[in-house]
């Protein structure tokens, strides 16, 4: 058995996150899963609507130039993956994370290169350590923090929803026990 390679091990890394904070909504009504019940403004579903949007700015759009929502417009890009619209069911965004993440991993296994540069809009800029240019392997890093960075918010919006923790919605998600901490 083989150690897998750095891009499939970033994959991975980026899988799990997504796994996290899909796990947050898990067996929520559509009115909890749109609830602020903590000091943040962003719901559940509003936090998935954001990181979906951002990973498929990032790395199917920046890095696979492929499409996107509301290119060229970076505040406006991120205003609209903030906003969850009428319609946007946790079954649609749960379906929108799934096809992105499946692009993200089309476009980052096709990728010869993780260190080619990537040009990014100057809203975005302020973002990277090298300012308007950045590489393959930076914004699928950022990815992995960005998606980490919210499963945590996550965790405490939905913990303030139901006193449900991370632990117990991964084991409910999965179908076993929750581990006990002694």
């Amino acid at each position: 058995m083989t150690a897998p390679d750095e891009r499939e091990l970033l994959l991975r890394l980026l899988a799990d996150q997504r796994t996290a904070l899909r796990n947050a909504l898990y067996g929520l009504t559509e009115e909890q899963a749109r609830a602020t019940p903590s000091a943040s403004e962003l719901s559940l579903s509003a936090l998935l609507e954001h990181v979906t949007q951002g990973e498929r700015a990032d790395l199917a759009g920046r890095v696979g130039r492929r499409p996107h929502a509301v290119e060229g417009d970076p505040r406006a890009e991120w205003m609209a993956g903030s906003t969850v619209v009428p319609g946007e069911t946790v079954e649609v965004l749960l379906h929108r994370q799934a096809e992105v993440a499946r692009e993200t991993e089309e476009v980052v296994r096709a990728e010869r290169d993780l260190d080619r540069v990537v040009a990014v809009p100057d809203g975005v800029a302020r973002w990277l350590p090298g300012g308007t240019v950045s590489t393959v392997r930076w914004l699928l890093l950022h990815q992995i923090a960005e998606q980490a960075r919210h499963a945590g918010h996550a965790d405490v919006v939905r913990e303030s929803i139901d006193g449900k923790g991370a632990w117990q919605l991964e084991a409910e998600a999965q179908g076993t026990a929750a581990p006990t901490w002694t």
